[in-house]
């Protein structure tokens, strides 16, 4: 089997040293195109159920590259020989640091030092919940993932990713033509049994269209070949090295969903339905179907999307310990990445 390694990205939003150096920059923020909730690095002490559910449900992986600033948890054990810590001083170009913004994180993972050309991109919020094989992230050396065009809705509420996706759909629109693509792959767009009657009736509606109108994105890992970042890098340097110098996120800005979205415009991938891979579910007061999923393994993957639907602190630490609980419930085993 080829190597596939698991990266991930965390940041220790309690730690006093990041936040000093945070506010020292944050006169840069653009106000009215930045994205700097307080939900996006409150702390749900979950993160050694990501590192469990990596040892018991994917024990092929390969490496996992933690990446964060420098900080780590203090129950981290950094002599696991799976485990391999990246700071971002490690592998970013200078004028990229430092950077509050997890897209130039993402966007340079390629730099890193003894990378595999397979990987699988985690956010710290999305989790395996069941056993997983390799062939649900590469199949036939490709990455796999599930096709659906789904067009970018313009809402006065949308938010800062709303921009983002236009921007990549944009860049992807420059290289490709949507219909030269989907016809040459058409048994990877239009099979209904392989991606799903939904994905299926999305993308027979939308293929009247000249171009690319969007993307769907599932909130779940995204398997990515780092031959295909060093491309995109080459193709669209100067979009990337923009986001790249931003401090902070930036209606401007691309993601490493531009990766995604060139693998499927390019036909490099092999579809399947996303049903069989997992769900995205947002965090709520009350949280049934969340502890469900976990406890008993409803789904492979899970993404806990945090979506400031918790009114109050103590709405916010009954939805944590509910989430904890679960995890514990499923994953009570000291993993070999703690001490």
């Amino acid at each position: 089997m080829e190597k596939i390694d698991f990266v991930m990205i965390w940041v220790d939003g309690g730690d006093p040293a990041w936040r000093r150096k945070k506010a020292q920059y944050s006169g840069e923020v653009i106000e009215e195109a930045s994205d700097d909730r307080d939900s996006r690095y409150r702390d749900w002490d979950n993160l050694k159920y990501w590192f469990r559910a990596v040892e018991n449900y994917a024990p092929w992986v390969n490496k996992v590259y933690f990446i964060t600033e420098g900080h780590v948890p203090e129950w981290l054990n950094l002599d696991c020989k799976k485990l391999v810590h990246v700071k971002h001083s490690d592998y970013m170009p200078e004028e990229y640091l430092p950077t509050f913004s997890s897209h130039p994180i993402e966007l340079n993972i390629h730099r890193i030092k003894g990378l595999s050309d397979k990987i699988v991109y985690f956010n710290d919020d999305m989790f395996l919940t069941d056993k997983v094989s390799p062939d649900l992230f590469f199949k036939h050396g490709k990455p796999v993932h599930p096709p659906r065009i789904y067009g970018i809705l313009p809402k006065h509420d949308g938010g800062i990713m709303t921009h983002i996706y236009v921007n990549m759909t944009a860049a992807i629109n420059s290289h490709f033509s949507m219909k030269k693509s989907l016809k040459r792959n058409k048994g990877k767009w239009f099979d209904p049994f392989k991606i799903g009657m939904k994905n299926f009736v999305c993308n027979v509606f939308n293929f009247h269209y000249h171009e690319f109108v969007g993307f769907a994105n599932e909130h779940l890992p995204v398997p990515i070949l780092k031959s295909t970042i060093e491309t995109v890098w080459k193709k669209e340097h100067d979009l990337l090295d923009a986001t790249s110098k931003r401090k902070f996120r930036d209606s401007r800005d691309v993601s490493q969903y531009m990766f995604r979205y060139w693998q499927l415009a390019s036909g490099n991938f092999e579809p399947i339905n996303v049903k069989k891979l997992g769900r995205a579910i947002s965090i709520r007061p009350t949280n049934a179907r969340i502890d469900d999923a976990i406890r008993n393994r409803r789904y492979k993957m899970l993404c806990l999307n945090d979506m400031d639907l918790l009114p109050t602190q103590q709405d916010f630490e009954k939805a944590k310990k509910e989430i904890i609980d679960a995890f514990e419930y499923a994953l009570p085993k000291k993993s070999s990445f703690e001490k």
